[in-house]
């Protein structure tokens, strides 16, 4: 996800041709880039090749209605969304939240009222996705530390060590040698043959 909310690429999805249309230049004013989509279908088609920075999705589409729509997105790709609707009770907010939403805009909307909104959903999503890649690195890291310590009988910092050497001899990042041993040696006894995944 870029980095300057002001130039993300947003998509779109409403079947009303006005809303859609209003939305979508209000948004390219305020410096955004905007993809169109008119249903559902069409959405989840435009999230998988122009891979926009957030999605605002209408509740009441045909073909595919926001909250299915939302449920693929957040099953199947890594785009973040917000609610659009006119329909505010709180029903339809606990079930967007329940999804994962980001948020929840109530038509009609001001779009200049808006944009501060969606800057802060933007950072969000990129908070979050900040924060996932994190754990998922530590957990990848961690993982190869305890079957460092396992194979050559070392201590946490010895192994950590270890394989901070290795990474930094071999030109590697840590994270890039800590998933090659797990993956070559997960399932196997790793006694002194941990040395073929590179440590």
């Amino acid at each position: 996800m870029k980095k300057n909310t002001d130039m993300a690429k947003i998509l779109i999805a409403d079947d009303d041709r006005l809303v859609l249309f209003t939305l979508a230049e209000g948004l390219r004013e305020a410096g955004f880039e905007v993809v169109e989509a008119n249903d559902g279908s069409q959405a989840i088609a435009l999230c998988e090749s122009e891979s926009p920075d957030l999605a605002l999705l209408d509740i009441r589409m045909p073909k595919l209605d926001g909250l299915d729509l939302a449920r693929r997105l957040r099953d199947e790709t890594s785009v973040p969304f917000l609610f659009l609707s006119a329909y505010s009770d709180d029903a339809y907010v606990q079930r967007a939240v329940a999804i994962g939403a980001l948020g929840y805009l109530t038509k009609p909307l001001n779009v200049t009222a808006i944009v501060p909104m969606i800057r802060t959903a933007l950072a969000r999503a990129q908070e979050i996705n900040g924060l996932v890649g994190a754990l998922e690195s530590n957990r990848t890291i961690a993982t190869a530390i305890g079957m460092v310590m396992y194979a050559e009988s070392l201590d946490q910092p010895a192994a950590f060590e270890r394989l901070r050497r290795q990474a930094r001899s071999e030109r590697r990042k840590l994270e890039d040698l800590a998933r090659n041993i797990i993956e070559s040696k997960t399932g196997h006894y790793l006694g002194t043959d941990l040395s073929h995944a590179g440590c």
